[in-house]
């Protein structure tokens, strides 16, 4: 029997020239990396790592590896999503089995968004503690195979960070798929309700095959805002310094406040930078959620508590909300609020238009600067002057109508959200964005 797991597990957001490699215990004549079903190339031996090309557009992928025998027949396989929301931190096992078939050590392969190296590192096996050595290898004790068994990992990283990873073996355990869904956003006219998930049949398809719905949602909603790390120019344009007067802050609380249960949270556009011998990311910071506070407080009262800071990066951060607005699995929408300072990012407003796009997230941008003054904002499309508290009352109604239409729509199994479409069933609806 022959097991395969990822090395190289990309956790954030990722395109161009990458290796990837992979763990193979048992026999395997080859390797064979996909990314969206099209081959990208093939490894004989050991360590079966490949530098591939996953393309200059930052969109969400399906990464397969296929162990393959000496007759190009596929004994094993491992996958892992690009560009779609992951865990901070992974950990896979992956058994050595002697020559009857029975599984008598494993070895851990693990990733974290902080860096690579784990601070710790510990194992059970049903629920006793047993050894791991510091490349990730554990021996498993005598056991019965006749009986089922748990084989239990747990790393820890810097920042908190914790990632656990499970295998059942003996008592004829046999690997399975997890289940899976995948939850798209959808908009309906008239804020219309859809009908029940048994009569959504054939409405949505990938690649022609119909898609099975197993639940639809309205309620929540999670929006993500890029602005300036600092709220000064936000204060001084909307006036948030009337909240200094009693007579004017109790309304301006509450005024601009999202429907119920729909949570607010500001993505900094700084970057925090960390590496290692495996693998460099980048993080950008973020809020707590806000779910009473008005959307006009949320703008011009929060700020970012560190005074001295690199340059920020708001396309890059826009992506990265993109990505946490998707993982919300609720409405959702990303609002980008530009103004005077300028942005140091790395990818450009149209790359990130056409990501968020992809994943199917709304995005709204706004600027507190006349838009005309400033005609690299045009870059992102359409660009709604907030520069007064009568202007930004408007582009408020323009995002809550949006949350409004939206219903949420879950899918058996995972799918790539840009490539569900609709078909000419589906009356009333349209896909989001």
């Amino acid at each position: 029997m022959t097991s395969i797991a990822f090395t190289s597990l990309f956790l954030g957001l990722v395109f161009g020239n990458q290796t990837v490699g992979v763990l193979v215990e048992g026999p395997a004549a080859a390797v064979e990396y996909q990314l969206d079903g099209k081959p990208l190339g093939r490894v004989g031996t050991a360590p079966w790592s490949l530098r591939v090309d996953l393309g200059e557009e930052l969109s969400p992928h399906e990464l397969v590896a296929r162990a393959l025998d000496s007759e190009g027949g596929e004994v094993a396989r491992a996958r892992q999503w690009l560009n779609l929301p992951r865990e901070r931190a992974e950990a896979e096992i992956v058994l050595e089995r002697n020559e009857a078939g029975k599984a008598v050590a494993a070895r851990l392969s693990w990733q974290s968004i902080v860096g690579s190296r784990p601070l710790a590192r510990s194992a059970t096996f049903d629920g006793r503690p047993v050894g791991v050595d510091e490349s990730g290898r554990i021996v498993l004790p005598a056991y019965d195979p006749v009986k089922t068994h748990l084989l239990s990992a747990q790393l820890e990283f810097s920042e908190g960070l914790r990632s656990r990873a499970d295998v059942v073996l003996g008592g004829g355990a046999t690997d399975e798929a997890k289940s899976e869904l995948t939850a798209i956003a959808v908009r309906t006219r008239n804020r219309r309700d859809l009908p029940p998930p048994d009569r959504l049949a054939g409405w949505f398809v990938e690649r022609g095959r119909p898609l099975r719905v197993v639940a639809v949602e309205d309620g929540g909603g999670q929006v993500l805002i890029v602005r300036d790390r600092g709220n000064g120019e936000a204060e001084a344009v909307l006036e948030g310094y009337r909240y200094n007067q009693p007579a004017r802050a109790s309304r301006l609380r509450y005024d601009m406040q999202l429907p119920g249960r729909i949570r607010t949270r500001l993505v900094w556009p700084v970057a925090k930078r960390y590496a290692d011998e495996r693998v460099s990311s980048d993080l950008f910071d973020s809020s707590h959620d806000f779910t009473t506070e008005s959307l006009h407080w949320v703008l011009t009262r929060v700020f970012h508590p560190q005074g001295s800071l690199p340059q920020q990066r708001f396309a890059d951060a826009t992506a990265v909300a993109g990505l946490l607005a998707f993982g919300s699995s609720a409405r959702r929408a990303v609002v980008l609020v530009l103004g005077s300072p300028t942005d140091s990012s790395l990818l450009s407003p149209e790359a990130v238009r056409r990501y968020l796009a992809s994943v199917r997230v709304p995005l709204h941008v706004w600027s507190l600067v006349d838009p005309a003054a400033r005609p690299e904002f045009a870059r992102w499309g359409p660009v709604a002057d907030v520069g007064s508290i009568d202007r930004l009352r408007k582009a408020f109604r323009a995002l809550e109508a949006d949350l409004r239409s939206q219903r949420v729509v879950w899918f058996e199994g995972k799918h790539l959200p840009q490539k569900i479409e609709l078909t000419d069933k589906a009356v009333g609806v349209e896909l989001v964005p």
